[in-house]
């Protein structure tokens, strides 16, 4: 169990629904993003911020993660051609419990890092930089892959960028609303895909509607993210 709002809250109140990245050129599905939910607390941004301010959130994400393994070590047959986005706080990666418990399920679950994608959540600040790019280096080293978050919100930014080395850059919903509309956001995807390109796929997330979808087709982004393409569901919705 574990403390969430001054009260004990079980675990069986987590779950997590999932989301599809799209490959735009294929019209295809290559994973799935899983988006933490509370029965007792319906809005995650809620959730997260009372965990903060219970001083739970690196809890919270552990119970979050270990979930998300389980739950592809369950459903293996069904998970295993796709990758799994797997949201996680700068200060859970570098927790040495969350590391020891990684390579515990690694020893006893039937679990591809190949598959599994640690997105970072970019809308905490970082404070030991050297250490988090130590953590991935170690993580990329055993076959994980590394995805940035949110980059143009908060405080994502180019730095991370450069110094992590993701192998995935997800681009903010900021640039996918109205794109079509908007020869500044074309211009900047334009460029920073010719910048990123090279070193790491680029997912733009936010993806609304067909006219936006087909923009980012013609700039050449490689996957996208969205209600368009694929809203938040129950596991089974889209895993029949």
């Amino acid at each position: 169990m574990m403390h969430l709002v001054k009260e004990k809250t079980e675990e069986n109140e987590l779950y997590h629904v999932i989301q599809p990245i799209v490959d735009l050129t294929q019209d295809k599905i290559i994973g799935f993003e899983f988006l933490l939910r509370s029965h007792k607390i319906p809005n995650p941004e809620k959730l997260f911020r009372l965990a903060k301010e219970n001083d739970e959130l690196n809890r919270l994400d552990q119970v979050s993660i270990f979930k998300i393994l389980e739950t592809i070590h369950n459903k293996k047959e069904k998970l295993k051609d796709y990758l799994y986005f797997i949201n996680v706080y700068p200060s859970t990666l570098v927790n040495q419990t969350f590391l020891d418990l990684l390579n515990e399920v690694l020893l006893t679950w039937d679990i591809n890092p190949n598959s599994i994608v640690f997105e970072l959540n970019e809308s905490e600040v970082i404070t030991d930089f050297d250490n988090l790019i130590g953590v991935a280096n170690m993580l990329k080293e055993k076959g994980f892959l590394i995805s940035v978050d949110d980059i143009g919100k908060g405080q994502a930014n180019v730095k991370t960028v450069i110094e992590i080395e993701p192998h995935i850059a997800k681009l903010d919903l900021y640039f996918s609303k109205n794109l079509s509309k908007s020869t500044k956001k074309q211009e900047f995807i334009h460029h920073f895909s010719r910048f990123l390109g090279k070193h790491a796929k680029i997912v733009l997330e936010g993806l609304e509607y067909q006219e936006d979808l087909q923009i980012a087709r013609e700039l050449g982004i490689p996957f996208g993210q969205g209600y368009f393409l694929g809203k938040p569901e129950a596991i089974e919705t889209y895993l029949k």
